[in-house]
């Protein structure tokens, strides 16, 4: 009994000996396992290999743009038979000129209408006046002249249809209204840091 129990303990040890007399042999992989743009996608696989850092990708490793596009509106309003910008419309005013200012290509059509009271020729010429008082104070904060244009619309185009006051308060005014299309790269929000 005692030559089993010596030979059994034996017997395991003899059996690792000779799995660990090979010398250990380099495995060479049969693709490119890195991510040389560490957008976590192998290199292999790895159609866009210029992806900007911290990019969302596809399977693919491309990134997808993202177009956002910027709107800015601009209405001021105006008293019965005046052109005098009142004072709670400068912030809009300001709002505009900085829009424009951080989009140098783009132009402002400024529209002018007027209500349904008095003639025709006296309402185009009230909204040219309209119009161009906005257009002064867009060019004192900061717009060049040449990319603020007016027109005069008069009654011709009102925005609520009636005699009321109401109406009319709605209809005297002027508007302008831009819109920016930016194109970026969608970013993905990662909570690792690497150390390249």
């Amino acid at each position: 009994m005692k030559t089993w129990t010596i030979l059994a303990l034996l017997l395991p040890l003899a059996a690792c000996t000779s799995l660990t007399t090979e010398p250990e042999r380099e495995t060479v992989a049969a693709y490119d396992l890195s991510d040389a743009d560490w957008d976590g996608v192998i290199t292999a696989r790895d159609n866009c290999l210029d992806t900007p850092v911290g990019a969302s990708v596809d399977n693919d490793g491309c990134h997808s743009g993202e177009s956002q596009v910027l709107q800015q509106d601009l209405i001021v309003l105006f008293a019965h038979d005046s052109s005098v910008i009142s004072p709670q419309y400068q912030a809009e005013i300001e709002r505009m000129a900085a829009f424009m200012a951080e989009n140098p290509s783009l132009r402002l059509l400024l529209e002018g209408h007027a209500s349904q009271v008095g003639s025709h020729d006296y309402n185009i010429a009230l909204s040219k006046r309209r119009a161009e008082a906005v257009r002064q104070a867009m060019m004192q904060a900061g717009v060049g002249g040449e990319r603020l244009e007016i027109i005069g619309y008069g009654a011709t185009r009102p925005v609520l249809m009636g005699e009321d006051e109401q109406s009319a308060a709605a209809n005297r005014r002027v508007v302008g209204a831009l819109a920016s299309a930016r194109d970026g790269v969608r970013m993905r929000w990662n909570v690792y840091s690497v150390e390249r």
